[in-house]
């Protein structure tokens, strides 16, 4: 049976290179049909979506990020004095808002319409920073709970991945950055030029005149 298979593939090769091996003969275009053809390449063309993208990113960024320290102060703020000054009350709050707001920032994030591959990738690597985070922040509200050798060892294995994570995401961030936003640059002012000083008149008598 495995002869039989190699001999039946090998014939399929053989039938699909002797097929790639014929030349075809080139049919003769039209000037209309030549015009079309061209045209239908100008209309394929992909578009560079990559600064419009980018800042729709950037703009949301700044927005999710407005939003979480503003949750967070409310939350602190309808605390009571003796529960702020209560280090675990005040870290559980933060936690429970954290959790909350990264639910609703990744959902954000999913409906975003970013179409540029490499606007996409840091949106992508954002998703996945907003989910370890998340994993963080239960690991380590679980450690305080119960800080035995191997909740530490968890919490150390999430903190590498993210750090990891939060490096390739720093990375894509600055290509782009320079890419679509670079930083102005400072006006070059035009330096002093000396003014150019007369040639010296020679106003020793000529030979002519002294005779």
């Amino acid at each position: 049976m495995n002869t039989l298979s190699k001999i039946s593939l090998s014939a399929l090769f053989a039938v699909f290179l002797t097929a790639c091996e014929k030349p075809t003969q080139p049919t003769e275009q039209k000037p209309e049909q030549v015009q079309a053809s061209e045209i239908k390449k100008e209309e394929v063309k992909p578009v560079d979506t990559g600064a419009e993208d980018y800042k729709t990113f950037r703009d949301w960024q700044d927005a999710q990020e407005k939003a979480l320290n503003d949750a967070i102060q409310t939350a602190t703020d309808s605390l009571t004095d003796k529960q702020k000054a209560d280090p675990a009350v005040m870290q559980e709050t933060v936690n429970k808002t954290l959790l909350t707001q990264l639910d609703s920032i990744k959902t954000s994030a999913e409906a975003l319409n970013i179409q540029h591959s490499e606007v996409k990738a840091l949106k992508d690597k954002t998703l996945e920073v907003l989910t370890l985070g998340t994993q963080m922040i239960i690991e380590g509200a679980n450690m305080e709970k119960n800080p035995t050798p191997e909740a530490h060892k968890a919490f150390g294995e999430l903190q590498t991945k993210l750090n990891q994570l939060a490096e390739e995401g720093q990375k894509l961030e600055n290509e782009l950055k320079a890419k679509y936003a670079p930083a102005p640059q400072p006006e070059v002012t035009p330096a002093e030029t000396k003014p150019q000083e007369a040639a010296p008149v020679n106003t020793a008598p000529t030979e002519a005149t002294t005779k």
